[in-house]
């Protein structure tokens, strides 16, 4: 691939992250928690338990580990989620409470509301946002754990 695609992939997805980031953090104003904060309680609320490891977390949200536990605390401490003992030792389970599961569904009715999150993409067709998604999944199938494909592939049709 020639330098200049790979410059131009990079600044075009990195410029796209920070355009959600920034949608993604004036909804999380209003609702007091950060978007990695949201993501994590939308990575709960889409598993089919409700419920996933830390390590799980770590995998489908595309961070260190270190990073999930550090924002776990703060939200087992305002009451979002529930960390207990796996039936395994040393390892743990993350719970969504119904508080939790509360602030998910009005963050999911909130961006329903809004027309240009995660970004305003009204000047596309349909045809071309399906090309899209269809490119940034080959992209993902090969670049990202086989869990995080199949957590993907049913969060796209909406069964969770």
């Amino acid at each position: 691939m020639d330098l200049l695609i790979k410059q131009n992939l990079l600044l075009t997805i990195r410029a796209l992250y920070f355009c959600v980031e920034e949608q993604w953090a004036i909804l999380g104003k209003r609702h007091q928690i950060s978007p990695a904060q949201q993501h994590i309680l939308f990575l709960l609320y889409s598993s089919n338990k409700k419920s996933l490891a830390p390590s799980e977390l770590s995998d489908l949200g595309c961070w260190h580990i270190s990073t999930v536990s550090r924002l776990l605390k703060p939200m087992e401490l305002r009451g979002l989620i529930k960390i207990s003992q796996d039936k395994r030792p040393k390892y743990k389970e993350v719970n969504l409470t119904p508080t939790g599961i509360q602030l998910i569904q009005e963050l999911i009715n909130s961006v329903g509301k809004m027309d240009s999150f995660p970004l305003n993409i009204s000047h596309l067709t349909n045809h071309e946002i399906e090309h899209f998604l269809e490119c940034s999944q080959k992209i993902l199938d090969v670049n990202k754990s086989e869990n995080f494909g199949n957590w993907y592939k049913q969060v796209k049709t909406g069964s969770y």
